[in-house]
């Protein structure tokens, strides 16, 4: 099991002080992947706008592994 650290860049950074433990990286893809669809389903539904917003996923030495951008979550 690794750490992994889901900070959130938009329009203010929220860091992830937590994070969680997940078995690998494709893992650590699948769960930025679906949170963020979750967080655009709740901003819709409330009838905000969703913004240029991105996860910046790092491990537990605060290395950036990736990032995902919100808006290519409607693309996959």
């Amino acid at each position: 099991m690794a750490h992994y650290y889901f900070h959130l860049d938009g329009d203010k950074f929220d860091e992830d002080i937590e994070g969680v433990d997940l078995p690998d990286l494709d893992a650590a893809r699948r769960e930025a992947l679906r949170t963020a669809r979750e967080m655009m389903i709740e901003k819709i539904a409330l009838g905000l706008p969703v913004t240029d917003q991105r996860f910046e996923v790092c491990d537990e030495f605060g290395v950036l592994l990736f990032r995902l951008a919100f808006k290519d979550v409607l693309h996959s």
